[in-house]
């Protein structure tokens, strides 16, 4: 599996660090808000084979921010 990698999307520093659950890879994710709130949340492939976000509770930002993501980890991969 890949290793850890940053990528700053919208001025925001998002820490991806990958991780495996069953036969599935994925990426666990951090990204601290301009109030210094630190989100995490993953990102695995869905049924369809589309990387989605998982997670709770999150903010609006970062699923409006989704498609950045994963072109970040597509990049890197």
């Amino acid at each position: 599996m890949n290793t850890l990698f940053n990528a700053v999307i919208q001025e925001k520093q998002f820490n991806f660090q990958p991780l495996a659950f069953g036969t599935e890879n994925g990426y666990h994710i951090d990204v601290k808000d301009e109030e210094g709130t630190r989100w995490e949340f993953t990102m695995f492939p869905s049924a369809e084979k589309k990387v989605k976000i998982e997670g709770e509770k999150l903010p609006s930002w970062i699923y409006d921010l989704e498609s950045e993501l994963i072109r970040a980890i597509n990049q890197h991969e």
